[in-house]
């Protein structure tokens, strides 16, 4: 019961967090509001780090009961040696990293939001530092880019080693998961024409897609034997998935989709996904 506690604890803070986020980034980004987004997303590494922490000590979390490991895998206990074993620990690990770079990504692009380039002073009619302020924000967004690039890669060997050390595997509807963000991508990138940043955005959204494809695989496996697990991984991902698609359109579909439902429902999708896939780690060493 205790652990509810905590988990529940943490959700209510984070979403506390973020409903003032929301509310102070509109309709314009505020440094107040790039202190308050590093706050949600230090909560959601925290929470990873505490769960984490919790489970490698042995406290009995009971969040998954009645499940027969011995019928988890074609090799009999394989799950349950996986669970008790370094393979745990090291998905565990490889989840508080890309939470860890997650964080890194949030820093970023809020602070790139803070670099106006001296709007309203002295400084706008001097071209030469107009353009260092644009280069330093370009480079810093591109620093916030990356590291969420290599969250995804790293939840994408979080989630590899989950279905190799449960001996899961990949199937032929793998193929139509790992597509869809693309496919979705792909439909965003031909109705916005994203120019110069097709491509790039095409490199960030085949991470998504990565991710997503081997979240959900696992996920579907997982179903008949732990629900709540499943829900964890396919939610996560997919709300992941769908805010950084809000993300691509609240950034180059023009004003009319600078709306605050958007931005709501973005950063409600973002962080709460986070947080599931956070809350992953929980039972993969509980199952």
């Amino acid at each position: 019961m205790s652990m509810r506690i905590l988990v529940l604890a943490f959700w209510v803070i984070e979403m506390l967090a973020l409903a003032i986020y929301i509310r102070s980034c509109w309709p314009e980004r505020t440094r107040t509001s790039f202190h308050i987004k590093v706050l949600c997303a230090t909560i959601f590494l925290a929470y990873g780090i505490v769960l984490a922490g919790i489970a490698s000590w042995g406290v009995n979390l009971s969040f998954v009961s009645g499940v027969d490991t011995n019928e988890l895998s074609a090799g009999a206990n394989t799950f349950e040696q996986f669970a008790n074993g370094t393979g745990t620990d090291r998905v565990a690990h490889l989840i508080i990293a890309a939470l860890a770079y997650g964080w890194i990504g949030d820093f970023c692009l809020g602070l790139a939001h803070q670099i106006k380039g001296g709007a309203n002073t002295a400084e706008e009619k001097d071209v030469d530092l107009k353009s260092q302020a644009k280069n330093r924000k370009t480079t810093v967004n591109a620093l916030g880019v990356l590291a969420f690039i290599l969250g995804h890669c790293l939840y994408c060997v979080a989630f590899g080693r989950g279905i190799a050390g449960y001996e899961f595997g990949l199937h032929w509807w793998s193929a139509i998961l790992f597509a869809l963000p693309l496919i979705a991508y792909g439909v965003i990138g031909v109705k916005l024409k994203l120019g110069k940043h097709l491509v790039p955005l095409g490199v960030y959204f085949a991470a998504v897609a990565a991710m997503f494809g081997l979240a959900m695989t696992l996920g579907i496996q997982l179903w008949s034997l732990s629900k709540a697990f499943s829900l964890c991984l396919m939610i996560g991902a997919t709300f992941f998935a769908l805010s950084d698609l809000g993300l691509s359109l609240e950034s180059y579909g023009g004003e009319r989709f600078q709306s605050f439902p958007l931005r709501v429902c973005r950063q409600i999708a973002y962080f709460s996904g986070q947080m599931f896939l956070a809350t992953t780690i929980l039972f993969f060493y509980t199952v």
